[in-house]
């Protein structure tokens, strides 16, 4: 049964009728990609939230290439990418894997400011942090990001602004108006896969936020700070290290 998350407002139904008009995608601002990939004669898609199993993600459509007799590639925006809504009509299964809001929050925090793992074009949050709220990211901690930063972008709204960086936006606004049939948490992926029949296409993976201890009040301790101890001792923060309950309740607060 597939399941309709997400329904265009009258201005977005207006966008989109006039981007298909002129040739262009399916995607309107803040909507994350989706990925097709083609297995033993079937086609999959998957809606890629950052964050959200994007590792995995990738690593099964490169699996499937390999299976499929191609080469892995570099991008999967250029080879892989649905454009229309003919791809999204043919796939067997369009799945999108969701997390927990606070989850997400903590999880950029400690991959973009602590470990600094961004990429030809990951600087977007840093850059727009730096920006709203005057301080140089090395000096932020996360209750300054939970406060100084998400709080503003919100702007008491139930969306973050397009300008913003995908990171923090809202999973809702992330999604296409179509009927996805698999729709399941980041914590059930890998039985998910296993069930639609994608098992032998998973593999070992390492999450690039491992390594997590708790260290006492980290919450008030500059990301610099943070990061200098993570390249001498190859650990961040864990979730309870960096959520009192005071930021988990603000963090809900901004994104239900």
């Amino acid at each position: 049964m597939r399941e309709m998350l997400k329904s265009d407002d009258f201005l977005s139904f207006s966008m989109r009728v006039a981007k298909r008009a002129a040739g262009r995608s399916v995607y309107l601002r803040t909507e994350a990609p989706h990925f097709q990939f083609k297995f033993n004669g079937e086609w999959y898609v998957f809606c890629m939230l950052p964050k959200n199993a994007s590792s995995s993600i990738r690593s099964i459509i490169q699996a499937a290439r390999v299976y499929e007799g191609f080469h892995p590639v570099e991008s999967l925006m250029k080879h892989h990418l649905v454009r229309n809504k003919s791809e999204i009509d043919r796939a067997k299964h369009l799945m999108v894997f969701v997390r927990p809001p606070v989850d997400r929050v903590v999880s950029a925090y400690q991959n973009k400011f602590i470990q600094l793992k961004n990429g030809a074009t990951g600087k977007k949050i840093l850059d727009d942090c730096r920006a709203t709220t005057g301080t140089d990211c090395d000096d932020i901690n996360f209750h300054d990001f939970v406060f100084d930063y998400l709080n503003i972008c919100f702007k008491g709204g139930a969306y973050v602004s397009a300008k913003r960086d995908p990171h923090i936006y809202t999973q809702k606004q992330q999604l296409l108006p179509i009927k996805y049939d698999t729709v399941n948490t980041v914590r059930n992926f890998d039985t998910v896969i296993e069930r639609i029949g994608l098992g032998q296409l998973l593999s070992s993976r390492e999450n690039v936020t491992s390594g997590k201890v708790d260290i006492p009040e980290a919450h008030k301790i500059s990301a610099g700070e943070l990061h200098k101890h993570y390249l001498s001792t190859g650990q961040t923060p864990s979730s309870n290290s960096l959520l009192p309950p005071y930021l988990k309740q603000k963090i809900d607060s901004l994104y239900f």
